[in-house]
């Protein structure tokens, strides 16, 4: 394994070798040790290939600064994943252009829940903070992922709100692991990277560059389902990330906001443009219910009333804490099943899409009868 990732890290090395020339690299070769190994006729056989990028793959690929890559990143306890790993997010290996290692700092499983970026900008009002704790707050009690880009401002608040409800958010980076940014927000990485997972796309020692953004910012909307921008003025980098989403097919959901403060222009106009106006957390899960139903399908097929339905080992668990006429706190669920509360609350959000359980205020479930049939 060590040397398949270092044939990775050696590839990466090379300069002016991008996300996507490292695909269609990819679709021709097996893996990055056959285009290491490959001549340079074959090489310049890839669209996109041309004789420089070709002789740059022999002759300025860099094994030391692959090894270092990796050594540093062992220290760090940072996974590398490429995109040949099973574990590699799904909905952004479906991308164009995917990157081709990711960085990853905590549990990447929480990207195979339902999952939704939150962004707005960097200079918020209190009407967007306040937007942005609720949102955030509502969608992890729901047992949706949250993902956004650690920046001061609401991604700061989405963070922050995910985990005072002890759900999963994600933290993407516009720089090295080792080098979290902004540095005002270390505690809060750190906090991300126990209990979610904080990842990059850039290297371990690397800074943040104003390029890099834009970059970290189509990972941010690949990852998810959707992206919710909660508050954004007409140049903010929220609205880079509503774009990216749409070139991705992914849904981008909009707060409305008052129509003469500046900070609500961009977000008014992704509405008038057809985002999805959002008023509460409802209109996120209905125009995404197919795709929830796609990650946790329903189950279609009805038993009899005196049987229970089909379920995995882990919904069976948690279904058979449920009653039909008392409510279960999810931390109850949790402590009878010793699982975490945010893992919990994404098997009942699979449970609810298939029509077993049933939310009731204060994060209380029952069960729901099955119906015959």
């Amino acid at each position: 394994m060590p040397n398949e990732i270092l044939d990775w890290l050696t590839l990466h090395s090379v300069s002016g070798l991008g996300p996507a020339a490292f695909s269609a690299l990819l679709q021709k070769f097996c893996s990055p040790g056959e285009i290491l190994r490959a001549p340079r006729e074959r090489l310049c056989t890839v669209p996109g290939i041309g004789p420089e990028l070709a002789d740059a793959i022999h002759a300025d690929r860099d094994l030391s600064w692959a090894e270092e890559q990796l050594r540093r990143a062992e220290d760090a306890r940072v996974h590398l994943l490429t995109l040949q790993c099973p574990d590699y997010p799904v909905y952004l290996r479906e991308t164009h252009a995917p990157p081709p290692i990711l960085y990853v700092l905590g549990k990447i499983d929480v990207c195979a829940h339902p999952t939704v970026a939150i962004v707005g900008s960097r200079s918020f009002t209190s009407y967007g903070r306040e937007i942005a704790h609720q949102m955030s707050g509502e969608l992890v009690r729901r047992g949706i992922t949250v993902v956004s880009g650690l920046a001061t401002g609401i991604d700061t608040h989405v963070h922050q709100a995910a985990l005072a409800e002890r759900g999963y958010t994600v933290a993407v980076l516009g720089s090295g692991l080792d080098r979290p940014y902004p540095p005002q927000n270390r505690d809060l990485f750190r906090d991300i990277s126990e209990t979610g997972a904080t990842l990059s796309e850039f290297p371990m020692g690397a800074s943040a560059e104003a390029h890099n953004f834009p970059r970290r910012n189509r990972i941010i909307s690949g990852l998810s389902l959707g992206v919710l921008v909660v508050e954004a003025g007409e140049r903010s980098g929220a609205l880079i990330t509503a774009r990216l989403a749409l070139d991705q097919n992914r849904e981008v959901f909009a707060i409305p906001g008052p129509v003469h403060s500046g900070r609500s222009r961009g977000t008014n106009n992704l509405i008038r443009q057809g985002a999805v106006l959002v008023q509460s957390v409802e209109d996120i899960v209905d125009e995404l219910r197919p795709q929830l139903t796609r990650i946790s399908p329903p189950k279609t097929r009805r038993k009899p009333a005196e049987e229970t339905p089909e379920l995995s080992t882990q919904e069976r668990q948690i279904y058979e804490c449920l009653s039909t006429d008392m409510p279960a706190h999810v931390d109850t669920i949790a402590d009878h099943t010793d699982m975490p509360a945010a893992g919990v609350l994404s098997v009942l959000l699979s449970l609810e899409l298939a029509g077993v359980a049933e939310q009731r205020p204060g994060k209380c479930f029952v069960r729901k009868p099955v119906r015959t049939g």
